[in-house]
């Protein structure tokens, strides 16, 4: 059964999780990151995209019936387009960083959560990409991050890391939120998130039945829910359909 988050029975839980994460975060820090100097893709309308474009939107061309890719899968997978997944956990805390294989200190992003105390819940809070360390690496190695012209094929590696942890963890489900800082950028989040395989469950607004979500994601915004399985094989199959791109490209150039 999945409880959604408005229906805490007890405050204290929303407390414990409104605690517990920027515990997590401060421990995750030792992890390091570009400096916050350089520009860095803050805004979500790019977390999960990328870079934005009218390539983006596979889904008419997404590939069928594949098998759910395994860590092996993810791996190799990333090893060919130049990059390396490196996992750490803390509790139920997770992340994900993503570096150039040719020279790990170009961070290109990562992604970062936790598994829910109750209700086998993947919570997934926040992931950035660095596009000016993607230039960088793209200049260094012209043919890494190949990802068939799809800007949101690095956030999907990162993505699928933290969906196979879930999996591991015995989540049934995982949850994001659409932060709703600013109108059309929250729309575009949510529309591509969508195409992601998420549903919209709610909008968690201002009013006082929200408190609960508010505490536990920061804000408001429009809370996304989907099956870790339909997930996991709708992944597998965008993955799958990105690296066949990234292929047809390089046969034609």
């Amino acid at each position: 059964m999945i409880f959604p988050l408005s229906r805490f029975q007890y405050p204290w839980k929303a407390l414990t999780l409104l605690v517990l994460f920027p515990i997590l975060s401060m421990a995750f820090t030792t992890i390091e990151l570009p400096s916050l100097s350089h520009p860095v893709v803050s805004d979500q309308s790019n977390i999960l995209c990328g870079t934005l474009g009218a390539a983006d939107d596979i889904s008419t061309s997404i590939t069928p019936d594949t098998n759910p890719w395994t860590m092996e899968d993810l791996d190799d997978y990333a090893s060919k387009v130049g990059v390396v997944l490196s996992w750490s956990t803390l509790g139920p805390g997770y992340r994900a960083v993503a570096r150039a294989a040719h020279n790990e200190s170009l961070v290109l992003g990562y992604v970062e959560g936790f598994v829910r105390p109750s209700g086998q819940i993947l919570h997934l809070d926040k992931m950035e990409i660095f596009q000016p360390m993607i230039q960088k690496a793209r200049t260094e190695q012209p043919e890494s991050l190949d990802f068939g012209g799809v800007g949101f094929g690095l956030g999907m590696l990162m993505g699928y890391r933290c969906l196979l942890h879930g999996q591991e963890q015995g989540c049934s489900v995982a949850e994001f939120l659409a932060i709703d800082d600013e109108d059309f950028q929250h729309r575009r989040l949510v529309r591509y998130y969508q195409q992601a395989g998420f549903k919209i469950v709610k909008y968690v607004g201002d009013d006082f039945q929200d408190i609960p979500d508010r505490l536990v994601w920061g804000g408001c915004g429009t809370l996304m829910r989907e099956d870790m399985k339909i997930l996991l094989g709708k992944w597998s199959r965008l993955l799958l359909t990105i690296k066949q791109r990234a292929e047809r490209r390089r046969l034609e150039s």
